[in-house]
């Protein structure tokens, strides 16, 4: 399940009564009712903080109230306008603050009701990799990846998610032979056996809340069975190595024969690393083995991860690779002194209207700046509302969130008169900072 941004949606009163759960059936209306409701598009893929805004039309003998229902029971009113012909429309911007998932539309209009169901999206991306290029019939190929989907903060795993491998022989066409579960970093391992040569890739079908995505095609070659190459004794050493160090790597590549196993002098072994974390073996170097067989080669200790030893096979002989070997690599760092914190504040707080009726909405706008050569809005940040009657003390009411740009919105139902702040707690990044209070009288 996708990892979530909550965006608060206070309950909205339209028309002087509150819009009443609808039927669940998309479309539906019922007699003298609305109908024709449509969404455009359908599904919203929200795929950057741009976000994607939606059109929302029905027909109707009146405006009537409409609203969207999110997954979670939360409700966003809409306004709708005339469009012409009996039909209404209101459209609506959908950011990565909205829940993705199952939504509806709700629309209450001439004596009836009608509700239709749609989906809102996030984008995903699939990295695949099928190695080796190169690999005799028979032998095992090693189909790896990892999959992704966008929110507000970035590229992010997506766990638990079923992943198709499609395989298209040459001269053929893609069809799919399995299918694996992503795991907790969103990332899958298979292993195949090889037996022609065609292109890999990995597709995912998409979610009620993510949209389908594809990998790049990635070629194996298959060629016909040869002599059996081994790798044998490789080591990396010393274990564990300080950063900037030397590091020794050695073995022994072995060619089979009449005899049995014996030593393949004058052939190239590579030598790859893949980092802990990562997915991807990456060339480093590589060495020609002796006249027994062997070969070595000095690198420079950087960071932690596996090393192997790898033959690409040559002059009738297979492709062979080695064990893995992980060595850990030491990086001292001295303890950095905290870094400074920027300075914030809360400007344009309002609490309107004023003077308010007693139970009715209070409204509070404002916004969250820091300082980073200027001021600048600080988004996504979270704020707290208190409230103070005259001779008394401050205590809590609510928490909101600022928004991309540091703007921030609420309410809440006024009971007596008083001041009005908001509150900003700070965070490891940024120091803490209050508006300027706001009186606010109640009228019974």
């Amino acid at each position: 399940m996708l990892k979530r941004i909550h965006a608060a949606i206070a309950a909205v009163v339209l028309g002087g009564a509150a819009l009443v759960a609808l039927p669940a059936t998309a479309g539906a209306a019922t007699a003298a009712g609305p109908g024709d409701l449509a969404v455009s598009p359908s599904p919203v893929v929200v795929g950057s903080d741009a976000g994607t805004t939606a059109t929302f039309t029905y027909k109707a003998s009146d405006k009537g109230a409409a609203r969207l229902v999110d997954r979670d029971g939360r409700a966003v009113p809409l306004d709708p306008a005339p469009a012409g012909s009996g039909a209404y429309s209101a459209t609506y911007g959908f950011t990565f603050r909205d829940e993705p998932g199952v939504w509806k539309l709700e629309v209450r209009a001439g004596g009836g009701t009608a509700s239709k169901e749609f989906q809102v999206h996030w984008t995903t991306d699939l990295d695949f990799d099928a190695a080796p290029d190169v690999v005799d019939r028979g032998d095992g190929i090693r189909l790896t990846g990892a999959l992704t989907y966008r929110d507000g903060d970035g590229r992010q795993a997506y766990d638990g998610q079923r992943v198709y491998l499609a395989f298209k022989p040459v001269g053929g066409s893609y069809s799919r032979v399995g299918s694996v579960t992503t795991d907790r970093h969103g990332r899958f391992s298979v292993d195949r056996r090889a037996d022609r040569s065609g292109w890999w890739r990995a597709e995912f079908e998409g979610a009620s809340d993510a949209e389908p995505a594809t990998s790049d095609s990635d070629r194996v070659d298959v060629r016909a069975q040869s002599s059996h190459t081994r790798i044998t004794g490789f080591d990396a050493s010393p274990e564990p190595v300080d950063a900037g160090d030397d590091l020794r790597l050695r073995g022994r590549l072995e060619i089979s024969g009449f005899a049995g196993w014996s030593g393949y002098p004058g052939r190239q072994v590579k030598i790859l690393f893949k980092p802990a974390g990562g997915y991807r073996w990456q060339y480093v170097t590589s060495d020609w083995t002796d006249s027994y067989g062997r070969f070595s080669a000095d690198v420079t200790a950087r960071t932690s991860g596996w090393w192997r030893a790898e033959f690409e096979g040559a002059g009738g002989a297979g492709h062979s690779a080695s064990a893995t070997d992980y060595v850990t690599v030491r990086v001292p760092r001295p303890t950095p002194p905290p870094a400074p914190k920027a300075d914030t504040r809360v400007v344009q707080f309002n609490a309107a209207p004023e003077p308010v009726r007693y139970h009715r909405y209070l409204t509070f706008r404002g916004k969250l700046q820091a300082w980073d050569d200027g001021w600048e809005g600080y988004g996504h940040q979270r704020v707290s509302v208190w409230f103070k009657k005259a001779g008394g003390s401050w205590h809590y009411v609510k928490t909101l969130w600022t928004n991309s740009t540091g703007k921030f919105w609420g309410k809440t139902k006024a009971s007596a008169s008083g001041y009005w702040k908001v509150v900003f707690a700070g965070n490891g990044e940024a120091d803490r900072s209050t508006s300027r209070s706001d009186w606010v009288r109640v009228k019974r």
